[in-house]
């Protein structure tokens, strides 16, 4: 079929049977050898769409409707599944989204890295709700609270995500309620709480020389009755000011309590965060006399973890709120000697290090590592790499790399750690297929 013609489809209705899932949770099927992405559709369905953008090979639609209904298919529990696109999975078994993981996993370290390697099954949760420790939501000047909806910034509100816990649910409301029809500064608002089931509250706009406790107590008091512990604005230069509470906010990881700063990275899963890094520390296999390094170390939640079973540990980490936290989180869990960190970009950091590592762990963001880090660690070849990532995509990239210039993919292990989306975190264990056994 030519593009014209194409084109000239948008709008129409027709139907189309789904052969699989693709990385962001659409169904995909063929119309005329066009592969066409629908949204809602599972596999082995089939689905009356209605096309709205069609490009040469592929086109988009809507789902109209479900004319073959699939037996693992699920009626959504969110009240606001369809309109948000926070989660793309929730109208199937948790099981199945499980091992869709692992498909999409495989199928980019095969296409994208020509990696054929086992990937072993995805470790899910038993209870896959109320799992996330942090939101951030947006507003618009007339007060409106919510997410924006997905590739849009048309707003989404909500009584109940299904993804926080009960009590931050409340957070938000109340929060919501107070700021309605006032203080327009106010864009964004972040929500944190940690496993003693304490909160914290990131205000961002233009709002510190307005909004105080001392003019607004019961909204404070309220807050603190409800477990929120403090609440956090930005000044002109957006730096943090502490508007009323507590300074200090902790969170617990494997026995471990560290110091988070409201703009610092934490795993939203804090049970599933236990479980990745138990799997990194039983890949690494330390015995007390390695040198590692722990690249994007954030506030040094693995960095301190580590340095508990090495000789020594330097963490890298480009934000600076995460690096004073780590520092911090060093003295207060007893880890001074066996761990540094230092503070930039991990790319020039790297190539300033004297010690030659044993072991690096990697957990980068979603857009992987830089060129420079790849080839750095192609130089020094350490015995082991970790690599911890969020996107399957980057990382089959970043294996691509390594694997040609001689390490070797021993082991690709999925978690769940945001049951319900797209998104899957994996941990890769590497050796150097030259160290014979090292």
């Amino acid at each position: 079929m030519n593009n014209k013609l194409n084109h000239n489809l948008l709008g129409e209705t027709s139907e189309i049977e789904c052969l699989r899932l693709i990385t962001d949770g659409s169904g995909i099927g063929y119309q005329n050898g066009i592969a066409t992405f629908v949204p809602g559709l599972l596999p082995g369905e089939i689905g009356e769409i209605a096309v709205y953008e069609a490009k040469k090979k592929w086109q988009r639609a809507h789902l109209q409707r479900v004319t073959k209904r699939s037996p693992l298919r699920l009626d959504p529990p969110c009240t606001v599944f369809e309109q948000c696109g926070g989660c793309q999975l929730q109208h199937t078994t948790y099981e199945e989204t499980l091992l869709w993981k692992q498909r999409w996993v495989a199928d980019a370290l095969k296409r994208i890295g020509k990696i054929n390697v086992e990937v072993k099954p995805t470790i899910g949760m038993e209870q896959p709700w109320r799992y996330r420790n942090k939101v951030r939501l947006h507003r618009k000047s007339d007060g409106q609270l919510g997410y924006y909806k997905e590739k849009s910034q048309a707003l989404v509100d909500f009584q109940d995500c299904l993804l926080l816990s009960e009590r931050m649910n409340r957070w938000i409301r109340l929060t919501g309620e107070f700021l309605a029809g006032s203080y327009p500064e106010i864009h964004t608002l972040t929500f944190r709480e940690n496993t003693k089931n304490e909160g914290l509250l990131l205000l961002e706009g233009t709002l510190t020389k307005i909004l105080s406790a001392e003019e607004n107590p019961e909204f404070f008091e309220t807050l603190f009755e409800q477990g929120l512990r403090s609440v956090w604005g930005t000044d002109e230069e957006g730096s943090l000011v502490l508007i009323w509470g507590d300074e200090d906010f902790s969170q617990t990881i494997l026995d471990l309590t560290f110091e988070v700063s409201p703009l610092s990275f934490l795993q939203v899963n804090s049970q599933q965060t236990d479980v990745l890094y138990k799997l990194v520390l039983s890949l690494a296999a330390l015995t007390g006399e390695e040198i590692v390094w722990d690249l994007y170390s954030g506030i040094g939640t693995l960095t301190l973890a580590l340095a508990a079973q090495a000789k020594k540990v330097t963490g890298i980490e480009e934000n600076p709120y995460a690096v004073e936290n780590a520092i911090q989180n060093a003295v207060n869990n007893h880890a001074i000697g066996h761990v540094e960190f230092l503070k930039g970009k991990v790319e020039q950091r790297i190539m300033k290090i004297e010690e030659h590592p044993d072991v690096v762990v990697l957990d980068p963001p979603r857009a992987g590592l830089h060129p420079e880090v790849v080839q750095r660690l192609l130089e020094l070849k350490p015995q082991r790499i970790i690599y911890v990532s969020c996107d399957p995509g980057t990382l089959a990239r970043d294996l691509g790399v390594l694997t040609q210039g001689g390490y070797r993919v021993d082991s690709v292990q999925p978690v769940d750690m945001f049951p319900w989306t797209m998104h899957v975190e994996c941990i890769i264990m590497m050796t150097n297929s030259g160290l014979k056994g090292k």
